[in-house]
């Protein structure tokens, strides 16, 4: 039975010879995401659609600056 390679146990310049990138690391992952999104849409369910487009783009010029 062939053995598999785990390429996180490669050291960085092998890695890099190889041109393999490294894993994405995210601690905000997908799921607290999607959790995160209900929980903002929660609070504007009172607002039309119209409303909350505009909030939220209201919302997205504060978060540039």
């Amino acid at each position: 039975m062939p053995s598999s390679l785990n390429l996180d146990d490669l050291p960085p310049a092998l890695r890099q010879q190889l041109g393999i990138p490294k894993p994405r690391q995210n601690a905000f992952r997908k799921d607290r995401v999607r959790t995160w999104s209900l929980k903002t849409l929660a609070v504007l369910a009172e607002l039309t659609q119209d409303q909350r487009r505009r909030v939220l783009e209201h919302a997205l010029r504060v978060n540039r600056l």
